[in-house]
Order: structure tokens, then C-alpha cells, then sequence
């Protein structure tokens, strides 16, 4: 087949969604086929044909909106078997909305009715609710992917969308990187780079933007006053002054280390005990999916798609958002060596349940259907010009 991806920007040196889309394009052109892919900025990659869909880069909402229209006219002018997008854009055949819908991104960052309105206002805003009217109530994509149901009912809530036009695919996880294995390698080092003792029971925190994360959530259950003796480790992009004085005024300041932005995580997963993603929201937070094939039990909140794949006491525990109480008990409960060994094997078996070998079989699978309703829609229109 041959395939067009869109991607604002296909580097590896940017997020989630632009990561996926490389490994993505490395999958399909495994398999065969000929990878296309719409950016406006890229790195080189053998075999794939790239084609630039400029985006003026005045302010985001033109920047936003430029891309969606020069996108547009490239899968225009090709003949393009499929196309998956990843980017708010005008026409797709499938569309991957895989960091949720901006109405509720707009109503997680502004709890108050006043200033939501007033975001919703905000030009940026206003461009992507434009656009995603276009593909969830007027016929912008045919297909709808998602990476978790939680997802899937925002989109049914807000846009109407039926059900089954939304499709459900979990995302993939490298089980042969992500491995228990690796705590051999890097559990010793690790700890002993951070000062933290072979004895301490170490909780990890993976996460850009410190707050939307949660992480103040997680200083509350490590208050004094709490039962836990535990370290926490946190890793990612985030406010690290305001967090470490926070942690410091409110006891925990000698529990917690700051490691910031780190290039390669496998070495922290290998030497935590235990990892905790406190998220106020995310669509499927892919770092739970990486801790828990390297064997370690997740607690996580229930605004969080990955959610969706731990059954609580059994590959870790899951909590209400923001609540400090409900992650202090669930914390009391990973305590005791044997239980958390138990859950980190079933979160490890759990995760052979998704590697890209069966992502790719079941994402062709939908493929198929797409490429058959377009074919069945092309011979109607044959036959009644």
C-alpha cells in the first residue's frame, strides 16, 4: 500500500506522538510497503518519501491551521491508498487522536467556569475545535483510532461520534528493551548515582509538566505524618525549584530526588521498586505500559487510559484523581517485598498482551476495513454518477 503519515514533526528529539510516528513508518516499511509522510519539519529516514506541509509559523493557532490546509492539498494532488494522521488536519482517512480532544484539555487546565470560557476563546482553541468539528461531525475522517475507551467516551460525549467509528488500540511496548532483566545491569548504579540505599523502597515518577502529572499529589502521601517510608525518584521536564520546596515544606524534602530530564529511562525503571503517575489527565500515559514490562507494579489515577489495563491488586493500583489519601493506602499496600514481586510478574506477563508485532497486526487489520469502505464507495459512485 501506499501510505501517507502526518506528523507536524517527524524528529525524535520531540514527543509521544512524534516518536510514534517513526516507529510507526520503521513498521510499515518492514512490511513492505511505501511510507509517505506529510511534515514540516523531519529528519532523513531511508526509504521514506517525505513531502512538506507548511505551516506558517506566526502563532500557533495560524501555525495550526496553515499545516491542516497545506496537508490538505498534498493528499489532494497524491493517490494515496491510506492516510493516518496524527495532526488535526482537514481529511484523513484515519485519524489518531491520541492526546485527547481540546474541549477537555481546555476543562483540565481551568478548573474554574470563567477562565474555561475564556480559553475556549483563545484563538489556538478556537482553530482546534474548528478543526476537530471538521473530522468528528462533518466527514473529516473516516475512522477514528484511540489509544484508550476513555478517550473514545469523550469523543462520543462531546462530538456525537458513534462508537462504532472509533476504534480502540492500545499502545505498543518494546518487551524486549523494557525488561526485568535490565535491574542486573542498572538497579545498583542507579541507586548508588542518586544516594539512595539498596534497603530504600523506591518509587519512581516519570513525567513532563510537573504539575499536570500530579506530582503534588504524590509529595501529599509522602507527608510525615503518613505510614510510608519511601524515595521518590522523579524524572522528567517540570518545575523542579517549586516541587522541591514544596516537598521540603511539607516534611518530605529527604524522600525525594530530583533527576531530571533523562534520555534513557530503562536504568530508572530498573532500579525502582515501584512506579507512580499521579496524572490529573492523560489519554494513555505510555511510561505505566514501560514500567510495567520492566516488572514493576504501577499505581496510577483513574483520569488515566492506561488505567484500563490494570486490574487493581493484581498489576498494581489505581486511584481518584488529586486523591493524596487513596495513594498513601495504596503505597501502605505495595509495602511488603512478596506482594509487589507478585504484581511486577503479572504487569510483566500482562504487557506481552501488546507488542508492536500484534499493535501492527490488528492496525492493518483496520486498514483493511477502511480500504474496503473505500473501495465499496468509489464502485457506488460508478455506478450512480
Amino acid at each position: 500500500m501506499k501510505i501517507a503519515l502526518v506528523c507536524q514533526k517527524f524528529r525524535t528529539d520531540y514527543g509521544g506522538l512524534e516518536r510514534y510516528t517513526i516507529s510507526l513508518a520503521r513498521e510499515l516499511l518492514k512490511r513492505g510497503h511505501e511510507v509517505h509522510v506529510l511534515a514540516n519539519r523531519w529528519e532523513p529516514h531511508d526509504h521514506v518519501i517525505f513531502h512538506r506541509a507548511r505551516a506558517i509559523r506566526l502563532d500557533s493557532p495560524v501555525k495550526n491551521l496553515s499545516f491542516a490546509l497545506s496537508a490538505r492539498r498534498i493528499i489532494q494532488r497524491e493517490s494515496f491508498d491510506m492516510v493516518q494522521s496524527m495532526e488535526r488536519v482537514w481529511r484523513q482517512d484515519i485519524f489518531r487522536a491520541s492526546d485527547g480532544i481540546n474541549p477537555v484539555q481546555v476543562a483540565r487546565r481551568h478548573a474554574s467556569p470563567l477562565k474555561r470560557r475564556l480559553a475556549l476563546l483563545n484563538p489556538r482553541n478556537a482553530v482546534l475545535r474548528l478543526l476537530e468539528y471538521r473530522i468528528f461531525r462533518f466527514g473529516g475522517a473516516r475512522r477514528i483510532l484511540t489509544n484508550s475507551f476513555l478517550v473514545r467516551r469523550q469523543i462520543t460525549d462531546h462530538y456525537g461520534v458513534r462508537p462504532e467509528k472509533i476504534s480502540v488500540l492500545y499502545n505498543a511496548v518494546d518487551t524486549a528493551r523494557f525488561h526485568p532483566k535490565q535491574a542486573a545491569k542498572w538497579r545498583e548504579t542507579v541507586r548508588r548515582q542518586y544516594g539512595i540505599g539498596p534497603a530504600d523502597l523506591l518509587l519512581l515518577f516519570v513525567g513532563n509538566n510537573y504539575h499536570r502529572k500530579g506530582l503534588a499529589t504524590l509529595l501529599q502521601a509522602l507527608a510525615p505524618d503518613r505510614k510510608q517510608r519511601n524515595i521518590a525518584l522523579i524524572a522528567g521536564k517540570g518545575d523542579a525549584g517549586h516541587f522541591s520546596r514544596l516537598s521540603r515544606s511539607m516534611g518530605a524534602g529527604d524522600r525525594v530526588v530530583f533527576a531530571g530530564q533523562v534520555t534513557d529511562t530503562v536504568p530508572l525503571y530498573a532500579a525502582a521498586d515501584l512506579f507512580v503517575l499521579p496524572t490529573e489527565y492523560d489519554a494513555f500515559a505510555n511510561v505505566c505500559l514501560e514500567a510495567m514490562a520492566c516488572g514493576l507494579p504501577v499505581i496510577t489515577t483513574d483520569n488515566n487510559g492506561a488505567s484500563e489495563i490494570i486490574h487493581p491488586g493484581v498489576h498494581g493500583h489505581v486511584f481518584p484523581v488529586g486523591d493524596a489519601d487513596h495513594l498513601a493506602h495504596a503505597l501502605d499496600l505495595c509495602q511488603e517485598e512478596n506482594a509487589r514481586k507478585k504484581m511486577g510478574e503479572a504487569a510483566r506477563a500482562l504487557t506481552k498482551n501488546f507488542t508492536m508485532e500484534r499493535y501492527m497486526e490488528r492496525l492493518l487489520d483496520l486498514y483493511a476495513e477502511v480500504s474496503q469502505e473505500k473501495s465499496e464507495m468509489t464502485a457506488l459512485r460508478e455506478r450512480h454518477p
